[in-house]
């Protein structure tokens, strides 16, 4: 035998008390909307892009910092003229790991300037920095995955690459 429980209000009527399934639907229905307007706002897939992009800029700067420091030590850029090198790659001769800043992906010993080569957040076949020197300055670049307004502003020649140096033409 099913009770419900019955209780008079204050007005001596019956009541039942408990939620119908009308209120129940509303609620769930504004979590929802909640959820989805709060995904949306902060996308995780965006957020990773995001903050891998902020490494990238970072690292970049503390490249182009120890490049500059280098130079005004030794009146030349580090590595040899009109080689490409990749962060993904250790050149040929040197013993790595990629982030050694004596035998890493640029060939030369920049451990005075930095503590170690900055190697990007994916480091791939796609996502990597590259650093190429001519005799007159350097360039140093690295493909971003979400600020690309940074790449188109950075007044180099590839709208595709954020570029920074002291010859955006090396590459």
């Amino acid at each position: 035998m099913e009770s419900k429980i019955l209780k008079l209000n204050s007005k001596g009527f019956l009541s039942q008390r408990g939620f119908t399934l009308v209120e129940l639907y509303i609620v769930m229905a504004i979590i929802v909307v909640m959820f989805l307007a709060s995904y949306i706002i902060l996308n995780p897939f965006t957020l990773k892009q995001k903050t891998r992009d902020d490494k990238r800029l970072s690292d970049i700067s503390t490249l182009d910092r120890a490049i500059n420091e280098y130079f005004v030590d030794t009146a030349t850029y580090p590595d040899i003229v009109n080689t490409l090198r990749k962060s993904n790659t250790i050149p040929t001769g040197s013993t790595g790991p990629v982030e050694n800043s004596i035998t890493g992906w640029i060939n030369q010993d920049l451990s005075p300037y930095t503590t170690k080569l900055p190697t990007d957040p994916v480091n791939d076949s796609i996502y990597y920095y590259s650093y190429k020197r001519s005799a007159k300055g350097y360039e140093i670049d690295a493909k971003l995955e979400y600020y690309s307004n940074y790449s188109r502003d950075d007044g180099g020649n590839d709208s595709n690459l954020y570029e920074t140096g002291i010859d955006l033409t090396v590459m």
